[in-house]
């Protein structure tokens, strides 16, 4: 075996435990799910496992890619061999996919996050108005003065 191809086996057999290691940890995160999600959680985690699903097979299809890439002559006589581009090309593209699909998980993430952000930041507003009705129902002042933005909530 030649150098290259030595190393194609080596970096293609990385890429599968990569996949297999990520596979596992998806099986995981579905496993360990609450299934009492809501509608906005359930949609975002439904694509979420699709992304990753899509993701752990095209590293699967890169390790075939890269060994296969490696054992076909780049020539033919003095002219490029097709079939060596169109596999390269193809391992190109999946890269490409890859690249793409993990940044369309970074977004759909931090779109996930900002929701629910904002979802913790509008209840603490209620509790917070809550408490400061209570206060002023039970007509108490706390230091004396309820001149704050929010009356007194902490005494």
């Amino acid at each position: 075996m030649s150098d290259i191809s030595t190393a194609s086996v080596v970096l293609s057999s990385f890429v599968l435990l990569v996949a297999a290691l990520l596979g596992w940890r998806e099986w995981g995160d579905r496993r360990d799910r609450n299934p009492d999600l809501s509608p906005e959680d359930a949609r975002h985690f439904g694509h979420q496992d699709t992304r990753r699903s899509m993701g752990i097979a095209v590293l699967g299809l890169l390790a075939v890619g890269l060994v296969i890439g490696s054992r076909i002559p780049s020539r033919i006589g003095n002219k490029a061999n097709p079939q060596f581009l169109g596999i390269w090309f193809g391992v190109f593209l999946l890269i490409l996919f890859l690249l793409s699909l993990a940044m369309i998980d970074w977004l759909a993430l931090r779109l996930f996050a900002r929701r629910h952000r904002n979802e913790i930041l509008r209840e603490r507003i209620e509790i917070l108005k809550e408490e400061n009705r209570l206060k002023k129902a039970r007509n108490t002042d706390g230091n004396g003065h309820g001149d704050g933005p929010l009356g007194d909530l902490f005494p």
